[in-house]
């Protein structure tokens, strides 16, 4: 179970970008499993290069932090027992096309810009600097089935030899799961910039065709129970 005083610690900046940035913030640090399956499962490396494709308001950024400094000064007995300790960042490079979320996120996160960056572009065509670790969390979706490819093919090119990707998918052959998974993304969509694309689908098997034919060693983490069961978490390496 996620401590609720680590879902306000990681939160709380976003008190400084308005209502909906904080209500948004929590809602979400709350309900996705996303999170803590990147702290429970000590997926990301202390001292990581993190480029965060489609980070919205900064989230993962603001969850790493708020996780790092929280466990370091206040929850020695609160943390929980079976999670590694949360990782320290080396850098946070985020790429969103929304500008009011970059807007958010640069707001919340002010204070570690020095280590924390947003710019607003799209990942489709925007530079990828060198990672150990990316991030792709229900972005790609947004984007045909040829920009996906190559986004992937161009993180692949990005990420250093030893590092990962974390790509989080929504399973096309789950059934009514998976609808239920695109009626919400139109909904954000709406609710963040007012705007609602389609949606380029693939089930769990085209992920994995896709990632083997880019030459990636893929192993699988089910998103839980409810709502998330049709998402996949897909922990990428490049091939040996």
């Amino acid at each position: 179970m996620v401590p609720t005083a680590l879902i306000e610690t990681a939160s709380l900046p976003y008190r400084a970008a308005g209502r909906f940035a904080w209500h948004f913030a929590s809602a979400k640090l709350r309900r996705d499993p996303f999170f803590a399956h990147i702290l429970a499962h000590g997926l990301i490396p202390d001292g990581a290069r993190i480029l965060d494709l489609g980070s919205g308001q900064g989230l993962l950024a603001a969850w790493l932090v708020g996780a790092h400094a929280w466990h370091r000064h206040d929850a020695g007995h609160a943390w929980p027992a079976r999670w590694p300790a949360p990782p320290a960042p080396r850098s946070i490079h985020g790429i969103e096309l929304t500008p009011r979320d970059v807007g958010r996120a640069r707001i919340a996160l002010k204070a570690h810009e020095a280590r924390v960056r947003f710019v607003c572009d799209d990942i489709r065509v925007a530079p990828f600097p060198e990672a150990d670790v990316i991030v792709a969390c229900d972005v790609l979706h947004y984007v045909d089935a040829n920009a996906q490819e190559s986004i992937l093919r161009r993180a692949r090119a990005s990420l250093a030899a030893d590092g990962v990707l974390l790509l989080r998918v929504s399973d096309a052959a789950a059934g009514w799961r998976a609808r239920l998974d695109r009626a919400v993304d139109f909904g954000m969509q709406i609710a963040r910039s007012a705007r609602a694309n389609a949606l380029t689908v693939r089930s769990e098997a085209q992920w994995l065709a896709l990632l083997d034919a880019l030459r990636f060693d893929v192993s699988i983490l089910p998103m839980g129970t409810g709502p998330h069961r049709a998402n996949r978490l897909l922990i990428a390496r490049p091939a040996r």
